[in-house]
């Protein structure tokens, strides 16, 4: 691939550093010639290779690269970060993906490093998630190609730390609970009488039709009064919700997992 970077280390071939990386694929595919991925587990490698390409490596390997995301579990943060910071060459970046991890204890870890915190969602493996974005030590045009490389997997949104865990809470735990919905909607659709297929085809388009409609800033109490015909279907069954009080449960659920997020 031109330019910056010329090459690109995975560390940590779970569920989250498959998406990161299928998502940088997707949006430039030459990426996958630059990709080196490394994992404790070799299933792992596999799956991440089969998603993204890119060659198998060891973690040393992986962390010679121009870009390194780190992307582990949080009580594997310390060592790994230790071995990441032995084979980092100079002008490198870290990219993490580890949850609760701010700057100053990436910075502790990897000393003098230049690093980005980021707080991305699954949904970055279809170019649909959204990417929150901190950095330390780089400068103007590094931070640029950071963005630049970053953008294909949806929206790279920067925020101060003190707002991560509400950004984890909303982009990261989000699909969950949204997921939760979409049981519940595909569960009424069978006992209305659908099958189960035809109900989950329709569910999912259901979610990405009102997700468009809301792209372009739209109030979500807008759309809801613009789809509520008097004595219609849309009210009968808002009313069912509102005498649950799910709104306020589910913001409830979003500050729930920010006060998780900064436990962790």
């Amino acid at each position: 691939m031109e330019g910056w970077p010329a090459s690109i280390g995975l560390v940590g071939a779970g569920a989250m550093g498959r998406a990161l990386v299928s998502g940088l694929v997707r949006g430039n595919p030459d990426v996958a010639g630059a990709l080196a991925i490394a994992d404790a587990v070799p299933a792992a490698v596999e799956a991440a290779l089969g998603d993204a390409g890119g060659r198998a490596a060891t973690l040393h390997e992986a962390a010679a690269a121009d870009l390194v995301c780190v992307a582990v579990k949080p009580k594997d943060a310390p060592d790994v970060l230790a071995q990441v910071a032995e084979g980092l060459r100079p002008g490198a970046v870290i990219l993490s993906v580890i949850a609760g991890w701010d700057l100053d204890r990436l910075s502790g870890a990897a000393p003098g490093a230049a690093i980005v915190r980021t707080m991305p969602n699954l949904a970055v493996r279809h170019g649909a998630g959204i990417v929150a974005v901190a950095s330390r030590g780089l400068d103007e045009g590094r931070e640029a190609d950071v963005r630049a490389l970053l953008a294909p997997l949806g929206a790279v949104v920067a925020l101060p730390e003190s707002l991560f865990a509400a950004a984890t809470a909303l982009a990261g735990s989000g699909p969950g609970l949204v997921a939760v919905v979409a049981e519940g909607l595909e569960e009424g659709a069978v006992a209305a009488g659908l099958s189960r297929a035809q109900a989950r085809e329709m569910v999912a388009a259901v979610l990405a039709g009102t997700a468009a409609l809301l792209s372009d800033g739209t109030d979500p109490a807008t759309l809801r009064q613009r789809v509520s015909s008097p004595a219609g279907t849309t009210i009968a069954g808002i009313a069912v919700l509102e005498r649950g009080a799910v709104r306020a449960h589910v913001a409830d659920a979003v500050q729930a997992a920010a006060r998780r997020a900064q436990e962790i």
